[in-house]
């Protein structure tokens, strides 16, 4: 018995070291000699000894990805676009990375032999060709910069990239993004229009009145707008954004209560038909002939209803300073708002619908303060302020 397992396991290993091989093979023939690299070395980093079958393939997918990594910038070596220049560098770029995981590896031995990969010390041309590109969308970036708006940001994106592949390309070249980031921004001034503050007495809710029209933009999806709630001198504002705190409408804590009564028929036993000597009867089957004997239970329920709110009603209207037009006037709403249904009974539990179950299970609430209402209106009214003025199409 032991022989038989020890041979399924054998088994078991030698179809997944084959189907291993075979994925590479099949990369291979196909031409997908990334993959098949990629296949290869993963199998090797798991076990070296193991999937030592996976070596002389390695060493193929090696030598024609190269080849053909090697061939496609010879092909276009001599193009001055930023795609080739781009193409060029990034496929530099793999080939050392790909020769780098061979380093790790080494030595590879399979069936007594060692296998040798050749390595090429890359990187005076990685250098030369992170160079070229990099001039190459510097120079593309320069006559955007002192321009119109929608090409400063063209720029911006530009220099972008020169700082992700080649931060030390120029030494102003943090200088030059900030400039042109600072150009391709559209300016939104925000002012606030407030009729609440004499509703409003506790030291919190006036706190976050001081500092409500403190928008922070870092978060916001476009990247291309900054709001000021203070101006800033030599900025041209290009919108501006007027928040109305118009009422605030307090409904004060309330009780409601309901008393529902509730009845239902459940089954205790069975009623036997009996014959004049007090003999239960049967059917044709020899059954005994009996109906259900059912009890009436009742219960009585009262179920309370907490409610208690606080409404901000306000809008923003978003005005274009340059054209003197409003963009769009967009009602908005705060709100705070308790909820909350719990409930006793009286009598037996089994006669109690379903539906009221889960009330009687909630336990009553404690009435926050009005101030926690007033905080978290005011807070909700802002959120849904930043998130309409992140999402506007200026």
């Amino acid at each position: 018995m032991y022989k038989i397992k020890l041979s399924i396991v054998c088994i078991s290993l030698l179809l997944t070291s084959c189907g291993g091989v075979k994925k590479t093979e099949n990369a291979i023939s196909s031409g997908n000699y990334d993959q098949a690299f990629d296949n290869a070395i993963k199998k090797l980093n798991k076990d070296k000894n193991k999937n030592a079958k996976q070596i002389p393939l390695l060493k193929e997918a090696y030598n024609k990805a190269n080849e053909r990594d090697l061939a496609e910038i010879n092909k276009i070596k001599n193009k001055n676009d930023s795609q080739s220049l781009q193409h060029i560098y990034k496929k530099y770029m793999q080939l050392d990375v790909r020769q780098d995981e061979i380093i790790l590896l080494e030595p590879l031995n399979y069936n007594n032999k060692i296998y040798s990969f050749k390595i090429i010390d890359y990187t005076g041309k990685i250098a030369l060709a992170k160079k070229k590109y990099s001039s190459n969308l510097y120079n593309k970036a320069l006559p955007l910069m002192n321009n119109s708006k929608e090409n400063s940001r063209r720029a911006f994106k530009i220099l972008e990239e020169i700082q992700i592949i080649n931060p030390n390309y120029r030494t102003d070249l943090n200088t030059q993004i900030l400039e042109t980031k600072k150009r391709g921004l559209d300016y939104v001034f925000i002012k606030l229009h407030n009729n609440i503050t004499a509703q409003l007495q506790d030291s919190i809710s006036l706190n976050i009145l001081k500092n409500f029209t403190n928008i922070r933009t870092s978060d916001f999806n476009n990247k291309w707008i900054e709001i000021h709630d203070k101006k800033v001198t030599n900025i041209i504002y290009n919108y501006q954004a007027t928040v109305f705190l118009e009422k605030i409408t307090a409904i004060p804590e309330k009780v409601n209560s309901q008393v529902i009564a509730q009845e239902k028929d459940i089954q205790t036993g069975w009623n036997y038909e009996l014959d004049s000597n007090g003999n239960k009867i049967k059917d044709a089957n020899g059954n005994e002939i009996k109906t259900p004997k059912t009890d009436k239970i009742k219960a009585t329920i009262t179920l309370y209803q907490q409610i208690k709110s606080t409404v901000l009603d306000g809008k923003i209207i978003l005005k274009n300073l340059k054209t003197g037009t409003v963009l769009n006037t967009t009602p908005l709403k705060g709100e705070a708002k308790l909820e909350n249904m719990y409930g006793t009974y009286k009598g037996n539990p089994k006669a109690i619908d379903q539906k009221y179950k889960e009330a009687l299970q909630n336990k009553k609430a404690q009435f926050p303060k009005d101030n926690a209402f007033n905080k978290f209106a005011l807070q909700t009214f802002k959120q849904k302020a930043e998130q309409l003025l992140s999402q506007q199409q200026y």
